[in-house]
């Protein structure tokens, strides 16, 4: 019996619903008794605690969003290239460098002026558009009129630095505005950079984020944004009392707007270094929301610390048979996800986490058959790759496996990581991969090319990062087929690459093949000696080659061929 019941499988459901239906019953009772407790306090004091609470939240979001536009100002401030075409007035150039920028942080606008404040080039998102919508302009000279954009083109300073907010009237529309210099690569001001927004896509933002009514005023009292569809101007009356009072940071009046009953807090709207702007109202219709007292929060704060106590306490005896599997789980996948495919767990229980534990194991399993299969399935085609190669230019016989062997084996000298030797193999395995792309007609030719013959045949390189460029696989592999034909002074093929700017496996190489074509029969000579072709290899040294690879080639093959290396050494000195 006792047998029967360890082996009976346990839901991991029925595990978790049992202690959290109890503790989800005290919680019940508890919240019961707080509701009961809310209703007494004061509704009026809630609502204007939570109307003050939000007017913060207004501020900070709109600090935030300043922040975010000085960011942007910032990017397109000191992008390369930027201050040259402004000083060309290429506004191609001007629009293909600041466009990305805009679209990915999410602006509005932007404006590009020059010294004098005209716009070489204003930047507008659509508002019925799609996110990549932007109207391009030039000639506006409506900003050079405003103080703010003026002390920005003029170099001016402030406590926090050279940039400067403001609004601008455009269009019968009011906008938000950061400006800031730009200069040259002299440290000279060629222009300025105004990012903003609209008012009326402010306060929508702010709506969003804090579903509250949003009016943004002129220091007149005139609205500038708001989300109402109605809202009334500050009378004078209102506008007295602030000014009145300069301690009093903000007003609450109640206004009505479709049929409804608001109650708005009206502050000052600051912006950078403290400057007012103008003034920011938040409204919420007056039977919106219940904000609970001060001592209903230590209620509420006792009750969760209470309950709190309670799930830990049950939480304790079933930590480990259930958050432990589940958190393995969590690390072995996390292992896999970068490439461990041995990972394998022991299940510790016999519920559905244990099920889920063998499914894992396989599915690891059979995830790291299939990428054996898969890499083994490539490698054979690579050396399908070089043997049809073979096949089709009899000079190469054998060369691609000989170069390969001597190539990984260079590598592990030179201090090679282990986990690039297979992609340096399949580099130089492949390394004339390019050829299959040259005529018959030329790579077939027994006799010495022509001028216009050898340009088509040092394309082969090309030829080879054109065909596999488009296998990921082989990316990491792409070096040799690009770059062994290239030269350590710089006279090499295709694209001229000097010392290290060669990459290191082609350096490699370039001996190797080298070294196996000297010591190769072709139908044009027979193979040199193996002095001959160390001679010329060192003789080579500086020039085609990269001397610290000559260097550990030398000592290579000096525990090849002795003697023969003996002798060329007796012979130099």
């Amino acid at each position: 019996m006792k047998t029967k019941l360890l082996n009976m499988q346990i839901s991991l459901r029925s595990k978790i619903i049992l202690p959290y239906l109890l503790l989800a019953l005290g919680l019940a009772l508890g919240a019961a008794y707080i509701i009961s407790q809310v209703i007494f306090d004061s509704i009026e004091e809630r609502f204007v605690n939570q109307l003050i609470d939000v007017g913060k939240l207004s501020n900070e979001w709109m600090v935030r969003e300043e922040d975010r536009m000085l960011g942007t100002l910032r990017l397109v401030a000191n992008t390369e290239g930027l201050a040259q075409a402004m000083q060309t007035q290429d506004a191609e150039t001007m629009r293909l460098l600041i466009y990305p920028l805009l679209l990915n942080a999410g602006e509005e606008e932007a404006h590009l002026l020059d010294l004098q404040g005209h716009a070489l080039l204003s930047l507008n998102h659509r508002p019925d558009g799609n996110p990549e919508s932007y109207e391009f302009t030039t000639g506006s000279e409506e900003f050079a009129s405003y103080a703010f954009v003026q002390a920005v083109l003029r170099g001016q300073q402030d406590e926090k630095g050279d940039k400067f907010v403001g609004l601008v009237t455009l269009r019968d529309e009011t906008h938000f505005y950061i400006a800031g210099p730009i200069y040259n690569a002299e440290a000279q001001q060629v222009g300025a950079v105004l990012v903003g927004a609209s008012t009326a896509q402010l306060v929508r933002q702010i709506r969003q984020e804090l579903l509250a009514h949003v009016t943004l005023y002129a220091p007149s009292g005139q609205i500038l944004g708001t989300t109402f569809l109605d809202a009334p101007h500050l009378t004078s009356e209102d506008l007295t009392h602030l000014q009145a009072e300069p301690q009093q940071t903000s007003l609450l009046r109640r206004l009505e707007s479709a049929d409804l009953s608001y109650r708005e807090i009206i502050g000052p709207w600051l912006a950078r270094n403290d400057e007012p702007v103008g003034l920011m109202g938040l409204s919420f219709a007056e039977n919106f929301l219940v904000r609970l007292s001060e001592s209903t929060w230590f209620k509420i704060l006792f009750f969760v610390l209470t309950a709190l106590a309670l799930v830990v306490l049950l939480g304790y005896f079933i930590a480990e048979q259930i958050s432990r599997p589940i958190l393995d789980l969590n690390q072995a996948a996390g292992r896999v996800s970068k490439g461990d495919l041995t990972v394998q767990l022991t299940p510790n229980s016999n519920d559905e986490i244990a099920n889920l534990t063998q499914e894992f194991n396989s599915m690891v399993s059979s995830l790291h058959q299939s990428k054996l299969d898969l890499v083994t399935a490539y490698d054979k085609t690579l050396e399908g790759w070089a043997k049809a190669l073979e096949l089709r230019d009899g000079e190469t016989m054998g060369h691609s496996l000989r170069v390969t062997e001597m190539t990984v084996e260079l590598s592990k000298r030179l201090g090679v990581a282990d986990d690039q030797l297979v992609h340096i193999q399949r580099g130089a395995l492949i390394h004339d991969i390019g050829k299959m792309a040259i005529p018959d007609s030329i790579l077939l030719k027994p006799g010495s090319l022509t001028y216009e013959e050898w340009k088509v045949m040092q394309k082969h390189p090309t030829y080879a990062v054109e065909m596999l460029g488009e296998i990921p696989f082989l990316w990491p592999a792409l070096s040799i087929p690009a770059s062994h034909h290239e030269k350590w002074d710089g006279t090499g093929y295709p694209r001229g690459l000097k010392t290290h700017q060669i990459p290191l496996p082609a350096r490699i190489f370039a001996v190797v093949d080298v070294w196996d074509a000297l010591r190769s029969d072709r139908p044009y000579r027979s193979a040199i000696s193996v002095q001959d072709a160390l001679f010329t290899i060192q003789s080579k040294s500086g020039s085609h080659f990269d001397p610290k690879v000559v260097d550990a080639f030398m000592e290579m093959i000096r525990e090849t061929y002795p003697v023969e290396a003996q002798s060329l050494y007796e012979a130099q000195y």
